[in-house]
């Protein structure tokens, strides 16, 4: 039998998933579109993001298994297909955003003079072996890296005090209502993949609680919340909306007194850390999409990864890359919406049905 994972390490796992996204691509997305007013809109998201995570609680307690074993067991062949397809296009989007950010970033700023298939090989190596292993694996390495991503957080956070003047993040409300909400818009999206616990219900040994995922979503916030406010108290909204990775320019200016002048080092720990569990859970999942009726689970993972390899190979400019994940954050929670309202529907039609046949 395969090792199981608790409900506190998959909020671990939840919490580094999103969080390197929210980090690296929704704080661009949300000063792009908010401005000043970004801050604002990430806090006119928290009601929203509860109310999202409280209803994955729900399906995760509806459904007797994991939502691919569940669709696999209970929807026509045709269905089941189409829900498999679907979903490994998402995460392999997922994966695949990542990994190119992470080899543009790289080259940008420490990997100048590493042709971009090199690090692209290395990172999806390396988590491609970790996927091999298990969620096991995956949930007992994030537990081993993300208290020491969080540490290097506080002290990028305290170390540059000095330098911020929150005075820039006033006066408030400069930006059209519209602005606002889009920005509240894409944070909340960014809190939708909390639904990647429905594809990991058969793993997980106890009871994920509500308090567990309101937790979640509470630290999610707090992850672009405070890095966003950050980037804006030390460099002013105007040039802040100017960077291209505008929570790890922070880096630059963090040092321990003369002596050590430059710790951005920590920087790449965090990045890397934070894509490599992202990269090695998406490709797990779409593994777990499919091993069921796949005859050799081993070529399959081969293929993902290959896959992955292959779609960042891809030339694509960086106006083009992020334009598109822009687009991409606005239609994802629309498409999570209509997945978990379709699931509801199924629930609920499967215990009417269940309480017809019990009353004759």
């Amino acid at each position: 039998m395969k090792d199981k994972i608790t409900p506190f390490q998959l909020s671990t796992l939840l919490v580094t998933f999103i969080g390197i996204s929210n980090h690296v691509i929704l704080i661009p997305i949300l000063l792009d579109t908010a401005s000043r007013d970004a801050w604002i809109s990430v806090l006119a998201a928290i009601i929203p993001s509860l109310l999202l995570g409280l209803l994955y609680v729900y399906l995760y307690k509806s459904i007797p298994a994991s939502l691919s074993t569940w669709m696999l067991e209970k929807a026509p062949t045709f269905v089941w297909l189409m829900f498999t397809l679907l979903f490994t296009a998402y995460f392999l989007t997922q994966a695949s955003i990542s990994i190119r950010d992470t080899i543009m970033w790289s080259n940008s700023s420490y990997l100048t003079y590493t042709p971009q298939w090199v690090v692209g090989l290395c990172l999806i190596g390396i988590s491609y072996f970790t996927a091999r292993k298990g969620l096991a694996a995956i949930a007992i390495t994030n537990g081993i890296l993300l208290p020491w991503i969080i540490a290097a957080g506080f002290y990028v956070m305290t170390v540059n005090f000095q330098y911020k003047d929150y005075h820039y993040l006033f006066p408030i409300f400069k930006n059209s209502a519209q602005a606002i909400t889009k920005g509240a818009w894409y944070t909340t999206s960014g809190i939708t993949e909390i639904f990647l616990v429905l594809f990991l219900k058969d793993e997980v040994k106890g009871k994920l609680s509500r308090l567990n995922i309101c937790l979640v979503v509470l630290m999610l916030i707090e992850l672009t919340f405070g890095p966003l406010t950050g980037v804006i108290a030390m460099f002013g909204p105007f040039e802040a909306t100017l960077l291209r990775y505008p929570a790890y320019e922070q880096w630059r200016m963090a040092a321990i007194g003369s002596m050590l002048s430059q710790t951005d080092f920590l920087s790449i720990y965090q990045w890397l850390a934070g894509a490599f569990i992202r990269i090695s859970l998406g490709i797990y999942i779409i593994h777990t999409l499919w091993v069921k009726k796949w005859k050799h689970p081993e070529i399959l993972l081969i293929l993902i990864s290959s896959v992955l390899l292959v779609v960042n190979l891809l030339r694509l400019s960086d106006v083009n890359f992020h334009n598109q994940v822009r687009n991409y954050y606005s239609s994802s929670i629309l498409f999570c919406s209509v997945v978990c309202i379709v699931i509801l529907i199924c629930i609920w039609v499967g215990k009417n049905k269940k309480a017809v046949q019990r009353n004759g």
